[in-house]
């Protein structure tokens, strides 16, 4: 995330960091956001971040990155936001998870014309280009 950030930073960007108090218990704190929220805890954490975003980028990572993931989907799927939400497949990172939500559809788990669902990419740069493509507020 903090690479991110630093890439933020370059450009004046505005960071808005939002943090949970186990991470902060952890050690884990970033010093590069521009304005921090502190929240109790994870599920607080990821809801500040819907209320906040305008869209999602999924980047390769853990259980964190994982649960956030699908929380977005989930929600988007239930019809919780309409925020697009792109997943960077960066050296195949999830190749297993497209190929999951691929065996759900083929099991009819999920429908064949889904409402909402995220926007594999490749890389960082097709998801720049994807992210230039949306109309989104400043």
């Amino acid at each position: 995330m903090d690479d991110i950030a630093l890439g933020a930073t370059e450009k004046k960007g505005k960071i808005i960091g939002v943090i949970a108090q186990p991470i902060i218990r952890m050690h884990r704190q970033s010093t590069l956001p521009t304005e921090l929220i502190v929240v109790e805890d994870l599920s607080e954490r990821k809801n500040k971040m819907k209320q906040l975003a305008d869209v999602f980028v999924a980047l390769p990572g853990s259980y964190g990155t994982f649960d956030e993931m699908m929380d977005v989907i989930a929600s988007g799927v239930v019809g919780e936001h309409h925020k697009p939400i792109a997943v960077v497949n960066e050296q195949h990172f999830f190749d297993d998870f497209i190929r999951q939500i691929n065996r759900m559809k083929i099991e009819q788990f999920l429908p064949e014309m889904e409402n909402y669902r995220p926007v594999f990419v490749d890389n960082i740069n097709q998801c720049k280009r994807f992210l230039q493509s949306l109309s989104i507020r400043n």
